[in-house]
């Protein structure tokens, strides 16, 4: 019989956390973009099938962004300290506040996630890294949208 230590539940807690808080930032991400593409498509008259091909090349757009972002601008940027910031970011240091971006604000705003107590901003995903898991998520829904539902097959 296994008996859980408090150490391994605060690290099941956090890791619970982490991936909460990137899959409010995905879904907002997502849902804002497949709105806007939908809405876009409808209104220039490409339906359903603008919309899709929208969200494959916005999702892609992301994806390049979020590569741009993620990719080290310094060998500086790789060592991590004692205190767990790594490098520095515009003058300021990228590891002491990574998720206070406005649109972070907004979706820990939203329920059901201004319930959850955000993560230690030491275990936080990165905003560049949630934005890189959001582009796949954007990709997916038009994939969804071809190979589910059948739209421009």
């Amino acid at each position: 019989m296994t008996s859980y230590s408090s150490p391994r539940l605060a690290r099941i807690r956090v890791a619970v956390l982490v991936c909460a808080d990137t899959l409010a930032y995905i879904t907002g991400v997502v849902l804002i973009s497949t709105i806007i593409a939908t809405a876009v498509s409808l209104a220039v008259g490409g339906g359903f099938e603008g919309a899709k091909v929208g969200l494959f090349l916005l999702g892609f757009a992301l994806m390049a962004f979020a590569t741009i972002r993620l990719w080290p601008s310094s060998p500086e940027e790789l060592e991590r300290t004692q205190s767990g910031t790594v490098g520095t970011e515009a003058g300021r240091a990228i590891g002491a506040k990574p998720d206070q971006t406005t649109f972070q604000r907004f979706v820990r705003a939203l329920p059901p996630f201004r319930w959850v107590t955000p993560p230690p901003p030491r275990y936080a995903i990165s905003p560049p890294g949630k934005l890189f898991w959001s582009s796949l998520g954007v990709l997916l829904v038009s994939f969804v949208l071809e190979a589910v539902f059948g739209v421009g097959v």
